[in-house]
């Protein structure tokens, strides 16, 4: 998988296959990266023919994070810097509402944003090699895509106060107890497995698996509306912070 797209797609069969494909940087995200799975998710989603989706990362990383780069500012090839591009500004209600169940194949790390876009899909499996880190305490972020109300719907509201607050980076043990990954398998089982997974759901009838997820989301989609609000209002807010502490500094020196 090559070229300047950094998201490749296929379809095997019923499966519409979602790479993330930056290995060399470990799939780490950019804003092009982000137009570039709103557009994967959007088009196999609208496709009657694809009965799952299953997303993965080329390489040894599922997604190490945000790439350093555009957080320090530099535009992707869409003139967009982090957060102005739609993938964080407000999928991922969109992502959560999709009615073809989504797959993650978890085969590395997968830090920051790598970890909060798995929350909205549907199962996650793991790879033994395979972490999550939370680290948005740590750098004095707020974890986004909704996570403030995803990760506790997963992984219970305690569970998901130690994460977010400890900054915890789990295991795929960890992640397995947790409920964070529903199924662990070795490495180099985690390809098979997770498109045996993907065949066998896309196999079901499309209709009923619809209507149990609209059943199951409930009311979340209204929690997860008002949990984005808050997300985006917190960290305009800490951004605000940090640029009164910058300059605090720089007129005290």
């Amino acid at each position: 998988m090559t070229g300047e797209r950094e998201v490749q797609t296929e379809r095997d069969g019923k499966v519409g296959v979602i790479t993330l494909d930056r290995p060399d940087k470990l799939n780490a995200y950019t804003p092009d990266m982000g137009d570039e799975l709103v557009d994967a998710f959007r088009t196999f989603s609208a496709d009657p023919e694809i009965g799952a989706i299953l997303l993965t990362g080329n390489g040894r990383a599922f997604c190490a994070g945000a790439d350093r780069a555009f957080l320090k500012g530099e535009r992707g090839r869409n003139g967009l810097q982090i957060g102005e591009e739609h993938f964080i500004d407000g999928f991922v209600s969109e992502l959560f509402a999709i009615e073809t169940p989504i797959i993650a194949a978890v085969n590395g790390p997968a830090v920051g944003i790598g970890a909060t876009m798995l929350l909205a899909l549907d199962m996650r499996i793991a790879s033994e090699s395979a972490s999550f880190g939370f680290p948005f305490a740590k750098l004095g972020l707020m974890p986004g895509m909704g996570s403030t109300v995803l990760l506790p719907a997963i992984v219970g509201l305690s569970r998901a106060k130690d994460i977010l607050l400890s900054g915890a980076m789990l295991t795929s043990v960890e992640a397995l107890e947790a409920g964070l990954v529903s199924r662990m398998c070795g490495d180099d089982e985690l390809p098979e497995t997770a498109r045996e997974l993907a065949h066998r759901v896309a196999g079901n009838d499309g209709s009923a698996m619809a209507a149990s997820k609209r059943a199951l989301a409930g009311q979340l989609g209204t929690a997860l509306t008002n949990a984005i609000k808050d997300e985006q209002r917190e960290a305009q807010n800490l951004a605000h912070r940090r640029v009164a502490r910058l300059y605090s500094l720089t007129n005290d020196g």
